[in-house]
């Protein structure tokens, strides 16, 4: 089978830890959860590291505490610390609790990681069972159960187009955890990107068009009107309704391949529009921009420009990407006469950058 690109670990995800117990004697303990708890949310994880250790001096074996404070130590890239947190909690807990199963699965790989997320799998369909007869103030959480599992067959696709690609009947698996992903939730886009992914592979450029549109079809709408939004009520389940950040740069890229340029520059503006510091963005728009062709030449260069700006202003030096666009800009450089794109760039404001066109119709700043 053709490999695909190498998994990248990934943030620790919005699933729920497992819970501790709730006798008298941990009252005083589920306090100092709720305020590492309310630290996390304000990205203070060292006082919330300090709280969950507070914790684990009374209780060494306090499951949330164990596994809220692998979340902040994955946060922090410190993959070891998590790991063993994790795996302590698997011993004490092996048969209740799917998230952990999860995490350890994206802190490792190959069958390894292959291996957690089928018990993490096995776990969270048993919690599921045990959902059938949900009450309706309880039916979010069964939805993201359902969610969690149709993403976690996505993870086992992933591992067999990359690091078990070569493993027995590889491609058969990864199509039937693909298969998996989605009659566990239709409504999951990730589960029809990730089958686009696995028809990008074997080089089916029409089947997995298709699978892209089924999944941009799910959540682009929804995204449009959040981006359209004036009330922070509209945002409330946005994570719900539209994927990751990091998994909106892994669609554009996915599109620019397929060559569905305006479509990835509606989600790359839409990416900056968030959070405009990221400088993979700016270079997946200045790619796209350079793939068009000559009259898109001063659009790519502006955007590679942006991007290693941010790279430097960010101290991000050693990523791909950023090479790249240095390359892209020597070439545009010694090829095209960029002496007045330069005075332009200069006036223009950063705040206002969406006022230079990506998109072939507005051609701001073609000459």
């Amino acid at each position: 089978m053709i490999k695909s690109k190498k998994r990248q670990k990934k943030r620790a995800s919005n699933m729920p830890v497992d819970g501790a117990g709730g006798s008298k004697q941990e009252q005083n303990l589920n306090v100092l959860i709720e305020e590492a708890e309310s630290a996390i949310d304000s990205f203070s994880y060292d006082e919330a590291a300090q709280k969950l250790k507070d914790v684990l001096k009374c209780d060494s074996n306090h499951l949330k505490a164990l596994e809220m404070l692998a979340g902040i130590y994955i946060e922090q890239s410190d993959w070891d610390e998590a790991a063993n947190l994790l795996k302590k909690c698997i011993i004490i807990s092996p048969d209740t609790g799917y998230s952990k199963y999860f995490s350890m699965g994206q802190l490792t790989g190959g069958e390894e990681s292959l291996t957690y997320y089928q018990k993490g799998i096995q776990v969270l369909q048993k919690e599921l069972e045990n959902c059938e007869n949900v009450r309706p103030s309880e039916e979010v959480d069964s939805k993201i159960l359902i969610k969690n599992l149709s993403d976690a067959y996505c993870s086992v696709a992933e591992i067999f187009m990359t690091d078990c690609c070569d493993a027995e009947n590889a491609e058969q698996q990864c199509y039937s955890a693909i298969q998996n992903a989605i009659q566990s939730n239709t409504s999951n886009p990730e589960a029809y990107q990730c089958l686009a992914n696995f028809h990008l592979v074997k080089e089916q450029f029409e089947e997995a068009e298709e699978a892209i549109e089924k999944s941009l079809a799910l959540w682009l709408p929804h995204h449009e009107e959040l981006r359209d939004a004036d009330t922070q009520a509209a945002f409330k389940n946005i994570e719900i309704l539209i994927p990751s950040y990091d998994s909106r740069i892994q669609t554009s890229k996915m599109l620019i391949e397929l060559k569905m340029f305006e479509k990835a520059t509606n989600i790359l503006d839409g990416l900056v529009e968030e959070d405009d510091e990221v400088p993979e963005v700016w270079y997946l728009l200045g790619w796209m921009n350079y793939m068009q062709g000559h009259e898109y030449k001063l659009n790519a260069h502006y955007y590679l420009k942006k991007a290693t700006k941010v790279s430097a202003k960010l101290g991000i030096d050693d990523q791909d990407c950023i090479s790249h666009a240095h390359e892209l800009l020597k070439e545009l450089e010694a090829n095209f006469p960029l002496d007045d794109l330069e005075e332009e760039v200069e006036g223009v404001e950063d705040d206002k950058w969406s006022d230079i066109s990506s998109d072939s119709e507005d051609n701001e700043m073609e000459t």
